[in-house]
């Protein structure tokens, strides 16, 4: 995530990366970003600094990738010999 600094503190745009964008986008795009990795939301939710697990899963949408990873999991594939 080039151009963003997650530490401790607060995230810190570079505005001659990130101009026309506010912070409320960044973080948008943040917690998206790391559901698509599959962060755990407990992880997403620390980064994110939201308390409730219902306000940070809004940002978080898994893609079709992961629900067929999830549904792999559900329904295995059948060997055929």
């Amino acid at each position: 995530m080039e151009g963003l600094t997650f530490n401790s503190g607060p995230i810190v745009p570079r505005p001659h990366i990130y101009a026309g964008l506010d912070l409320h986008q960044l973080r948008h795009s943040a917690a998206t970003h790391l559901g698509e990795a599959e962060i755990p939301l407990q992880l997403i939710m620390g980064k994110t600094r939201h308390k409730n697990p219902r306000t940070a899963m809004r940002y978080v949408k898994p893609g079709a990738e992961a629900i067929a990873k999830v549904t792999e999991v559900l329904a295995p594939r059948r060997r055929t010999h």
